[in-house]
Formats: structure tokens, sequence, C-alpha cells
């Protein structure tokens, strides 16, 4: 089971941050608490504004992965997406190692999450083309492995370990049920065009000012990959509704058809995905859903701070209602 502990900050390191990145007036310090609790995270408010702190472990995070991440930001930042302003060091770097540790600071957004607004969607869908139409003309330079949630061997395999070290009949029926429907969904074609994709684009990592987004944060997983399998994992985290009761036997496997649309049609309405894609959402909805949920259930037994089994019984029912809707998705799409 993953640790509850929460990566944090120590007095001296805060203090020789934000001396590296030529940042004083310190004035107060708040947790952030959000994300994967390997990585410490930080508010600090000085006189000349607030900043976010962010620290990893460089081993396992790579130098290369990180440093790829924040040249995508940059990049995109650049080319008018909103994203959170980089801070750098005297050395004009993005990046400050030192230990085990990478370091980056960045002028923190003041903005609130999706609240499954119709307009809101469809702003996330624009904002989404035009990061892609940006990510379109990065330059050359060391890319990303081109993996992703697609036709990936690594989610069978993950169902199989579920299933090797399952208690029961009914956890090894969920398993195959799953593998068979991530098969059959992988089966389907889409548009093979890549690019580098954002690869974790969820209302989490978009902030908003009433319908307009403010910035895309959070470059950590970006990646070359079929550009409609961004579209498509939007619309899946988009268009869930609002989670109801504490326990995943108590979710609805149904969709919020309005953001769905919206989301798409905002999209559509800056950047014209390539024929076929309308068809492909639901299949790539699909692998999307499964793909998340497996590895960390296969890893550490449970999801976040669910237990596995639940988890997987809840993704069972909500693929298969999105298997059954994928006809009315593709025309809601279209």
């Amino acid at each position: 089971m993953p640790s509850d502990a929460r990566a944090s900050f120590s007095t001296s390191e805060i203090i020789r941050v934000l001396e590296v990145f030529g940042i004083g007036g310190l004035k107060s310090l708040a947790e952030l608490p959000i994300g994967s609790r390997k990585a410490a995270k930080l508010v600090a408010t000085c006189v000349n504004g607030t900043f976010l702190l962010k620290r990893r472990d460089l081993k396992s995070a790579g130098l290369d992965r990180i440093r790829y991440a924040s040249d995508i930001h940059r990049h995109a930042m650049k080319h008018g997406v909103p994203c959170a302003p980089q801070m750098k060091t005297a050395e004009d770097d993005p990046l400050f190692i030192e230990g085990p540790y990478i370091y980056e600071v960045q002028g923190f957004v003041q903005g609130h999450r999706f609240t499954h607004r119709y307009d809101q969607a469809a702003a996330a869908g624009v904002a989404l083309a035009q990061l892609h139409d940006a990510l379109a003309t990065v330059g050359g330079g060391e890319a990303s492995p081109a993996t992703s949630y697609c036709r990936n061997d690594s989610v069978p395999a993950a169902l199989r370990k579920i299933e090797s070290k399952s208690s029961g009949p009914a956890e090894r029926a969920v398993c195959a049920s799953l593998a068979a429907r991530y098969e059959r969904a992988a089966s389907h074609q889409w548009p093979e065009l890549a690019g580098v994709t954002h690869s974790d684009y969820h209302p989490g990592n978009v902030l908003l000012k009433g319908d307009k987004v403010v910035a895309i944060i959070d470059f950590d997983s970006a990646r070359v990959a079929p550009i409609v399998s961004d579209l498509a994992n939007a619309a899946l985290q988009f268009g869930l509704p609002p989670a109801v009761g504490s326990h995943p036997s108590r979710w609805e496997t149904r969709f919020n058809d309005h953001c769905l649309r919206a989301l798409v049609r905002g999209y559509r309405s800056v950047r014209k995905p390539p024929k076929g894609t309308s068809a492909s959402i639901a299949p790539l909805m699909i692998q999307a859903a499964i793909a998340e949920v497996v590895a960390p259930v296969a890893r550490y037994g449970a999801f976040g701070h669910f237990e596995g089994h639940a988890m997987l019984e809840f993704l069972d029912r909500k693929t298969q209602r999105i298997e059954e809707a994928a006809a009315g998705i593709a025309t809601l799409c279209g």
C-alpha cells in the first residue's frame, strides 16, 4: 500500500530555493496537498507575489523527463497558451538541482476548479485545441517516449497481475471483463496522427475564472502520442458527473452529455480533428479509464484511498456503460 505520508519542505530548503530563484520578502507559507504525495508542494506568499514551490526526487523522477516537461511548458506559454509563469535561477534555468532533489518555482495562478458547467467545458476544449496548435510547432530535441494508454501492453499485464492475486471468482471475473473490454476498444481504429500531447488533461489541471481558462498546469506527463488520445481523455474526464457518496459502489456510471459535447465542440471551434475522430472517442475513453485505474491497483492494491476491488467493479460498470453508448457518444462528438 502507498504511504499516506506527504513529502514536505524543510525550513532551510525553503530559504535556499527562494534565494536561488531570486525571490525575497517572504510573508507566509501554506502546504498544497494536491497531486502526487511524492512531490512536495508549497505556496509561498512574498512581497512581490505568490509562488508555487515544487520538489521531486531526482532519481525516481528523472532529469531528462522533468526537463522535457519544463521545455513543453515554456513552449506552450511562449505561444500564448495560458500557463503558470516559470521562475528562473540566475543562470536562466527553470530547474534547480541540489543533492538528491530537483526544484521548480512557478507563479501561483489564482483560479477555481471545474464545476460541471457547459460553458466551462467548452472553454476547456478551446484551450486544449490552442495547446495542440502551439505544441505542433515544437522543434527538434529529445522527444519523450511515444507511449500512451492506447493499445498499451502494460494494461493487460497489470490486469493479469491483479487477477493472479485475486482472492475469489468475483474479482477474477471483473479482471477478465475489463481485459476483454480493453482489447475490444483497442481493436478500433483511430486517427494515428501523433504530436506532443499534455497527456493528463483533466479538471484538476485546468484553472478557471468563470468561463475562462486562466492556466493549464502540470506538464509532467507531456509526451508524443496520438493527438486524439488527449481529446478523448479530456472528454472522459470532463464528462464525468460529480461523485455522489464516499464509496465507488455508490458512484453513477452515467456521463454528463452536455459537458462532453461542449468540450468537443469547443475543441472543434479552434482545431479541426482528423476524419474518424468522433467514432474513436468512446473506444479511447474506455482505454483511458481502464489504464488510469489498473496500474496503481496492480502496484498498491488500491487507487488512492479506495480499495482496489471496489474501484475495479466501478470501472467495469463505467466502461460497460461507455461501450454500450459508443454510437451516441460519436453522435455527440460529431
